[in-house]
């Protein structure tokens, strides 16, 4: 008789850990950078850089590094080796991180935590004076992931006229 309740209690125990294994969701801990895309239409000639600005705060353009330089590893007897790898700054923390992709384009990551729901994209010329400034409601949209686990989201991209 011990032998049947514990080849029950072992039945009920598999049968409880199995019921309970679908309950619970993983979700990955990849991080998802979303990505604003600002088109310039008309004279994208004259603009020297965009911004973009929400509640949080406004964009700081990415620093035009270069190509990369591979990194070097010290090895001693190895003539050469021990030449340092340049120092490359961190960006300080901005709203969003913006960089100019084509001569039309340019592209900002959202570094702060969440989703605006609107921005302010301005356009200005090389002394700093206004083009263009417009206020845009977005629409966020996943495209990946689940609801449960969230993924990348997208908005249409914001189309900036500087006359």
């Amino acid at each position: 008789m011990r032998t049947g309740w514990g080849i029950l209690g072992t039945g009920l125990l598999l049968a409880a850990t199995l019921a309970n294994a679908g309950c619970g969701t993983a979700c990955s801990t990849m991080g998802y950078v979303s990505v604003i895309t600002v088109k310039l239409e008309g004279n994208a000639d004259a603009v020297d850089e965009v911004q973009m600005c929400s509640d949080e705060g406004c964009s700081q353009r990415l620093p035009d590094y270069g190509p990369a330089v591979p990194m070097k590893t010290v090895q001693p007897g190895v003539p050469g080796s021990d030449t340092p790898t340049p120092f490359i700054p961190a960006t300080p923390p901005a709203a969003f991180l913006g960089t100019r992709t084509d001569i039309d384009t340019w592209a900002f990551s959202i570094s702060q935590a969440g989703l605006p729901e609107h921005v302010t994209v301005r356009a200005l010329g090389a002394d700093k004076a206004f083009l263009a400034e417009q206020r845009n409601d977005l629409v966020w949209t996943r495209v990946g992931g689940s609801e449960q686990c969230g993924g990348p989201v997208t908005t249409p991209p914001i189309i900036l006229r500087v006359s």
